[in-house]
């Protein structure tokens, strides 16, 4: 298993900042690598709510289905990823700070399902680190 880990502070209260969490169109002006994502369930993001998402980076494509399997407004959610390559855990915890102000904490659990992936996972975790933070 391989542990990415990121926090930021950001200057909006946890109720400002998590329909950026979960919302497709919103998702893809925050998450850099994220090129499109599109609901395949209908409804307001809830548990059991999919997704089809696409990362683009380093000039790769990576396709990936992501389901909400935790869901806890304002403050955390928890998305589990599947690709042909990977499985992977996102979780999202926001902390309410002084000041009206967020800490947004981000950790994603991935596993390699591929030997070739498995090999090269130690340069692409410290990629996706940097790329998180």
């Amino acid at each position: 298993m391989h542990r990415n880990e990121a926090s930021i502070e950001i200057a909006a209260a946890p109720a400002e900042v998590f329909p950026w969490l979960a919302a497709s169109e919103r998702r893809c002006e925050w998450m850099g690598a994220l090129t499109e994502s599109e609901p395949l369930t209908e409804g307001s993001p809830e548990v059991g709510s999919r997704f089809r998402d696409v990362f683009e980076d380093l000039g790769r494509r990576v396709e990936l289905e992501a389901e909400i399997v935790k869901l806890e407004p304002p403050h955390a959610m928890t998305v589990h990823l599947d690709s042909r390559v990977f499985d992977a855990t996102s979780s999202q915890r926001l902390e309410e700070l002084e000041g009206g102000r967020t800490r947004l904490t981000a950790v994603i659990e991935t596993e390699y399902k591929q030997r070739a992936a498995r090999l090269a996972a130690p340069v692409v975790t410290r990629h996706a680190q940097r790329r998180l933070e």
